[in-house]
This record gives C-alpha cells, structure tokens and sequence, in this order.
C-alpha cells in the first residue's frame, strides 16, 4: 500500500496567499505532510497563470487576497475559464466566518472552507477530506464536466455502494443532481430520506426546492419563510423565494425579498442585478441607477468586470433622465458623457463601440438633437454587424429607436428579445421578467403617447394653451424626436406670450427636432410662422 506521504509528493499544489509568514509556515506544513510540488502566487492574477498553465491537484486559497480579486472571485473565474480539472481540491483558507453555500455543489461550492488559525493535523484533515470526496465523485464530477447529468446520477449511485462513509455528500450531490433533470418528486424522497436521520439545512433547502419546482408554492413558501429565520440557510432561502415570486409573476413581492437579500449580501453581483431588473420592473429607475453603481463596485476583479456591465450605469441613467427638470437632465447627460471617458480607459472600445454610440443616440435624443441621433444609430447598426449583442444593448437599442421615432426597428429589437433564452435561474428569471414589463410598457407608450398628444390637440382648440403645452410634453417623453409634436408643442408656446427659462429650453429643443425632419411643404410654412413668432418672443 502506498503512504499518504509518497502519495501526495506526486501530487501538484498551489499555496495563494500574499502574506510571507503564512505562505512560509503554510509550507512548511504541506512539506510535512508529504508535497513536494508547491507552487505559490501572492495574488489572483498570478494564480490565473498558474493555474492556465499546470493541473493543480490541491489548491489552497485565502479568501482575502488584498487588492484585485479576492478568492471566490478567483474560484469563479478559474471554474469559467475551465483552468481547474474536476478532480481538483479547492479549498478557501479565511480569517473570517464566511457564509458556507448550503446549496450548489454543482456550480457555486469549494470544496471545503478552512479557518485560520489552523494546525498542522486539522490542515492535513481537510485536504485527506476534501480528497476522498473527490475521489468517490470523480466519474460523477467527470460526468457533470460533460454536461452529462443521468450518467452522473448513476455514478453517485454506484459511488453510494463502494463509499458509505461519504454517503452525505454523495446524496447531496445526487440531490441537486435529481433537481436538474426535473427529476423532482425523487430529490425530494430522497432530501426527506436525509433528514430522518440527520437535520441537515442543505437537506430542508431542497426539500423546499423540489416542491418549488412542482409548483406545490404554498408548501414551498411556507417552508422557505421558515429556512429566512435560519442564519445558516437565510440568504439561499430569501434567493429561492424570489425565484418562487418570480415565477409567480409577483413583482412586488420579489422585488421587496431581493432587496433585503441584497442588503445583507452586497458583494453578490447577480443578485444585485436583479435588484436592479426588479427596480425598474416596479418604476423605481432613481433605485436602478444606485443599485448599478453599487453593481460596478461588486463586479470589480470578477468574472462580471465588462464593458457592457459599465454601460448598464450609463443606461441607468438615460432612463431615469427621462422624468427629471430640465435642469437636473442636463445634470445627468453630463455625467453620462463624463462616464462613458471612463470606460474607454478601462476597455478596448472595439468591443463596445457600437454599443456606446447607441447610448449617445439617446443622450442626442434627450438633447434635441435628432439628426445626430439618427446618424449615431446609424454607425452603430455598421460597427455591430455579426457581433452578438447582450440583452441589456437590444432593450436600449430598442428604446433609442422608439425614441428617435423608428417604430419599425424599436419593433424589431424588442421582438427579439422574445428569443431569448426562458432560464430558470434566479438572474434570467428577473431578466426575462424585465423584459416583458418593457414590452408591456412599450406597448402602452404607444397608447399613452397618442392620447396625450391627442389631449394636447383638444386643449389647443379651445385655447387652454397651457394644458396643451403640458400634454404635448407627455407626448414629447415618449417620442422626444417626433417632428410632428414637436411641431405641436412648438405652437402651444409660442402663444404663451412671455417665457420662461424651461420653455425657452423646450422652444429650442422643438426646432432642433423640426430643423433635422424632412416637412412637406406645408408642415414647412406652417413652421417658418411659428418659428419666426418663437423668435420674437425670445
């Protein structure tokens, strides 16, 4: 029989940690128990790396690793970038108590948590732990590598009969596994199988779970009510109830269980985004903005670090523009354009450009300059052709043509977000839900924008000037590059006699609207008269 200690000096560890004492006394100890290959890196980036160029077997990883990512950031990037095999043992080292995932073997959990200060024996414990559960997982682990969920269920079974003694994890692997291929009536006899010998949280989560899935909601709220009062199970229960309310189509009560969540754990970059999707699902775009400058804060070193997460700020921003004062819209479209310098010095612009021009389309349109718009539009149907465009850019192409008065592309973009894909994650869940309230409310834009200007018209007629003015406002906001309320708004002013600072803004937005518009003949006189009354008045 081969020693643990000859066995280990044939496999590859990787120490990541950016304190000398500990990355010396941390040696010292992985020496004793019998490694020979120990690779270090003081950072996440150097761990990248290594990490691309060597198979680790073991690796150990701080979980604060100063400045840059810190070591769940570094494990989702490893595991996106598929640098870490399955057979390899990542266990987080930390000063502090973290919260321990109790659902997620699949995707989101290290192997093992390990808390400083730890001695020799207990560190040579978790990584003998951590090793035999890999190993009576491996073909398991293999067959998920593969994306090959049946086979892997089987090989947990088998795994079952040749290692009882890991007959906890076997099972809550085989659990999540169940859940994944809608095998859901069996992951939950097999959860409640678990927990009449054991109270396992994980196990009373997927029972929860399970029952979700089979739209049996009452029992799983019930149940999930009780696991939020449960500081072990807390923040996954609060996750899953608002997949449940999601799924529900309750808005509001999603929104307000996504709130707290995020609250508690700010750091999670999806969970934040849909705060954030939520957020303007519920009209709250003042909320979205400050929720998506906290998301650049949370996405910062990881995985979610892109250009397009930059620009959601950007949009954020736009879309709350539309109801605020002159004034404080001028504020924002300056800070727009202060932002979007900011991503150019993080981010090739070849990668974004095209999605950066549609967002100054918008801030063109906010502005009063249509013909600008249009040609900004139009560059960036050039740039982004055969390029894949996120959810995020076809919802504001979307909306920059709806407001440019291009309702045949506004329809084409908005019907494809219908193609997107319908995942039952909690992300794509608030996206998708997102994405139909847009339509809902593209839809009733149509409406409300045609009654008011319709409003405006009427009140115009019986010369209630101020009324119409304010009617063909609303009309304005939906279709701020609409040359024909654009001409009507104009009219309204100019027979207010006296104007203030807000219409002499408006008065001059109009005609830079009307200026950029192809008008027949008539529509032209017509607003050589007005125009030249505005300019008296001015």
């Amino acid at each position: 029989m081969v020693s643990k200690r000859a066995f280990y000096r044939s496999k590859k560890v990787l120490v990541i940690e950016d304190y000398e004492q500990v990355i010396a006394y941390m040696k010292s100890m992985l020496a004793l128990i019998g490694f020979d290959q120990v690779v270090v890196a003081r950072n996440a980036e150097t761990a990248m790396s290594a990490c691309r160029r060597t198979d680790f077997d073991f690796i150990l990883c701080d979980y604060n690793l100063g400045v840059g990512r810190d070591g769940y950031q570094l494990f989702e990037a490893l595991k996106a970038e598929h640098c870490l095999k399955h057979s390899c043992c990542f266990i987080v080292v930390s000063g502090e108590r973290h919260r321990q995932s109790v659902y997620g073997m699949i995707e989101f959990l290290p192997d093992d948590y390990l808390l400083k200060p730890f001695s020799y024996a207990e560190l040579e414990r978790r990584i003998d732990r951590a090793f035999q559960v890999k190993r009576a997982l491996k073909y398991a682990y293999q067959m998920i590598a593969e994306e090959n969920y049946p086979d892997a269920i089987q090989a947990c079974d088998i795994a079952l009969e040749q290692y009882p003694v890991h007959h906890t994890y076997i099972q809550r692997l085989k659990g999540e596994l169940l859940v994944k291929v809608g095998r859901y009536k069996e992951a939950e006899a097999l959860y409640s199988e678990v927990l009449a010998f054991r109270e396992l949280p994980w196990a009373k989560l997927g029972i929860a779970v399970a029952k979700g899935y089979q739209e049996q909601d009452t029992e799983a709220e019930g149940m999930l009510i009780e696991l939020v009062d449960q500081p072990e199970t807390k923040i996954e229960a609060l996750d899953w109830l608002t997949r449940l309310y999601l799924s529900q189509n309750r808005a509001e009560d999603a929104f307000n269980t996504v709130r707290v969540v995020a609250e508690a754990s700010p750091k999670n970059y999806l969970r934040q985004h849909v705060l954030a999707n939520l957020a303007v699902i519920n009209n709250q775009p003042d909320l979205a903005v400050r929720v998506h400058s906290k998301l650049l804060e949370a996405a910062k070193y990881s995985i979610y670090d892109t250009a397009d997460n930059m620009l959601n700020y950007a949009r954020a921003m736009i879309q709350n523009a539309q109801g605020l004062s002159v004034r404080d819209k001028r504020t924002v479209l300056g800070k727009v354009d202060y932002f979007l310098k900011d991503v150019k010095k993080r981010f090739n612009p070849s990668s974004y450009e095209h999605d950066k021009l549609v967002i100054e389309a918008r801030v063109a349109i906010l502005d009063g300059k249509t013909d600008k718009a249009k040609a900004l539009l139009q560059e960036s149907e050039e740039l982004s052709l055969g390029k894949t465009l996120s959810p995020s850019a076809l919802l504001d192409r979307a909306r920059a043509y709806f407001e440019s008065g291009n309702l045949a592309m506004s329809d084409h973009y908005m019907g494809s977000l219908n193609t997107l894909s319908q995942s039952a994650d909690l992300y794509n869940k608030a996206l998708n839900m997102m994405f139909l309230s847009e339509q809902d409310k593209y839809s009733h834009k149509r409406s409300t924008m045609m009654a008011s200007h319709n409003a405006g018209m009427e009140a115009y007629s019986l010369g209630q000037y101020s009324e119409a003015i304010n009617y063909f406002i609303e009309a304005q906001k939906s279709m701020p590059a609409n040359a024909s309320i654009a001409m009507n708004l104009l009219q309204a002013i100019s027979q207010r006699g006296r104007l203030n600072e807000d219409l002499i803004y408006l008065a001059h937005k109009c005609m830079n609207v009307i200026d950029d518009a192809e008008l027949p003949k008539d529509q032209r006189k017509r607003y050589s008269f007005i125009k030249e009354q505005i300019q008296q008045m001015l």
